[in-house]
């Protein structure tokens, strides 16, 4: 394959799937022209303080309940006041490698000492407590935003720390926490129900006796229509429980006692690709993925302004920020999943531990990427290496797709 093929190969596969464009990956280097020009900056620089102005008085109330936390002379996160305004909530990756003493700053005010009482490692936040004077705590709203919603994260001087819209409803990110049969359904069936096309090794449905062509008609009660609707039918259901299955097999209709599994880890792509597309646009969360409670944004915070609230244009405390999880995307906690965590026992933080440290990407390491995240001229070997990476991906992708629609 010739430069020009391996370039054109490369505008393929990649614009459709991140939106990049990356000429300054040829051999010859070349300098990269600017993405704005002075007063195209100069615009959007001005149209922005007209914005923050704007938000100003939604953010206003918020502002009180917001701090920064300090580590040292360190600033690592921002915090959220809750209860009588002695706890803080926050982000425990970002608190617990520190080593400087601990203490948060209101806007204008002095440094308030704080000690880490508590650790949630599964939703990584932790609580700071003080004993010095009572801050404003928050007032949580359970109001759900809509898709598209505005939503903005505060600063303790009423400045927006970002802000966005709702992409994603709110779900849940751990993969393995959603119940699946185990298997895959036959899409071209016609009949009612659904037709077993594949079994997963070791899954529920397999141990259960099905078979590939048996025949799903119904869950318990539940009539069984499509995919759509067997997926439906589990959704809500723990790995674990067990469901009953009327089937229709070779011999008749028998139901069938199947224990629900685990939805299965994703497998890491070769040379931590998602996680060097996530890295291209600046610094992100060490902790960003496995949350149970997620509201999805496109706001872009620093990693060290996570653990604050986030507000809708009403001045509503909808939740709080808890990670920068790549180029756009930032992840909020639902008000009402905050205020039911807090309702259970944190850990001790003598045992609490950070459940994921992040790593420079494989690609930084070897030194393909500048720390701005902008790429260096490559041989054609590398070339190739990375385009077997990109069809990997795309692969990965597709049978993801297949997966989802096949209700597995």
């Amino acid at each position: 394959m010739n430069n020009t093929n391996i370039f054109s190969a490369v505008k393929y596969f990649l614009p459709p799937l991140f939106g990049l464009f990356i000429p300054h990956v040829m051999i010859a280097a070349q300098s990269e022209p600017p993405l704005l020009l002075p007063e195209e900056k100069q615009a959007v620089n001005d149209q922005s303080a007209v914005l923050n102005q704007a938000l100003t008085p939604s953010l206003t109330q918020c502002a009180k309940s917001t701090v920064r936390v300090w580590a040292g002379r360190q600033r690592v996160a921002y915090g959220t006041v809750i209860g009588d305004g002695h706890k803080i909530l926050t982000k425990w990756s970002e608190v617990a490698p520190e080593q400087g003493e601990l203490f948060v700053t209101a806007d204008g005010g002095d440094g308030i000492p704080v000690k880490v009482s508590g650790v949630y490692e599964d939703e990584d936040l932790a609580i700071l407590e003080t004993t010095g004077p009572a801050l404003t705590p928050v007032t949580w709203s359970h109001e759900t935003p809509n898709l598209g919603a505005f939503l903005a994260a505060t600063q303790p001087d009423g400045r927006p720390a970002g802000f966005g819209v709702v992409s994603v409803l709110e779900r849940d990110l751990r993969d393995t926490d959603k119940a699946i049969l185990g298997i895959k359904g036959e899409l071209d069936y016609k009949g009612k129900g659904v037709q077993i096309k594949e079994l997963s090794a070791n899954s529920g449905a397999a141990a259960a006796g099905l078979k590939p062509g048996d025949v799903i008609l119904k869950m318990g009660e539940r009539p069984i229509s499509g995919i759509l609707e067997l997926k439906n039918s589990i959704s809500g259901l723990n790995p674990g429980a067990t469901v009953t299955l009327l089937v229709k097999t070779g011999d008749g209709e028998r139901k069938f006692d199947v224990v629900l599994g685990n939805q299965p880890k994703l497998p890491n792509l070769p040379n931590n690709r998602l996680q060097l597309m996530d890295h291209m646009g600046g610094e992100i969360s060490r902790v960003r993925d496995s949350f149970g409670h997620a509201i999805q944004t496109d706001m872009r915070p620093q990693p060290d302004q996570i653990g604050g609230p986030v507000v809708d244009l009403k001045g509503r405390v909808i939740g709080i920020t808890i990670a920068r999880a790549g180029r756009t995307n930032t992840y909020v906690m639902p008000s009402a999943a905050v205020e039911s965590l807090l309702k259970k026992d944190p850990k001790n933080p003598a045992l609490a531990q950070v459940r994921m440290t992040d790593q420079a990407p494989a690609l930084f390491q070897r030194g393909i990427l500048r720390p701005q995240g902008q790429l260096i001229p490559q041989t054609q070997q590398d070339m190739r290496r990375h385009l077997e990476e990109m069809q990997h991906l795309m692969d990965y992708m597709r049978e993801e797709m297949d997966r989802l629609e096949n209700g597995r």
